[in-house]
């Protein structure tokens, strides 16, 4: 399809109202369906007054927040959504990151532990998995205790079970220390 001024601009708000990219991305996207350059300038040119990077990246950070997600994984997004580093730290530290305080959900974390236990993971992985920041550190390790009373035992227990036809004894031993679970907690049930 040939795009004349109306219909590239058509496109862009469609685009940038469904998607909300960075502005590089939709300049990038208008390039893409241009036969010229000129065109997908005008058309971002003409659009620009409705973009609002700083708007969305906290839009978004807000959403990643209430899908539990951790820091690294939404710094992680929104760079690969090409938005402007610089820009995505500087609103995580004035808007969002405040010391001493998790950005994690209790609820969630507890389900997400649990999950966790469930699928035979050691406490090792889980840390590695959702500890972060310093002040996350603290939650998770409680929650942990609470879902954990009796350490990692049942879940060592299941992963030998499960392995014990397979291989011999150090081939277990390697496949659980493989998964992050204790040496001395191995010894005991190997």
């Amino acid at each position: 399809m040939k795009y004349n001024f109306e219909t590239l601009k058509n496109y862009a708000l469609w685009y940038y109202f469904r998607y909300f990219p960075s502005s590089k991305k939709l300049l990038q996207k208008l390039e893409e369906k241009g036969e010229d350059q000129e065109l997908p300038k005008k058309v971002f040119e003409n659009i620009s007054h409705l973009i609002n990077d700083k708007q969305v990246i906290g839009d978004k950070i807000r959403l990643y927040l209430m899908r539990n997600k951790n820091l690294k994984y939404i710094k992680n997004k929104l760079i690969l959504a090409w938005f402007d580093k610089n820009l995505a730290q500087e609103i995580l530290e004035n808007d969002f990151l405040q010391e001493w305080e998790s950005l994690l959900s209790k609820k969630s974390l507890y389900i997400k532990i649990e999950n966790y236990k469930n699928a035979w993971k050691s406490l090792q992985y889980i840390r590695q998995k959702l500890i972060e920041r310093q002040e996350d550190r603290e939650l998770i390790e409680w929650i942990i205790e609470e879902i954990f009373q009796d350490g990692e035992e049942e879940n060592i227990l299941r992963e030998i079970e499960k392995l014990k036809n397979k291989y011999d004894k150090q081939k277990i031993i390697q496949k659980l220390l493989q998964k992050w679970f204790n040496y001395n907690e191995i010894k005991k049930y190997v």
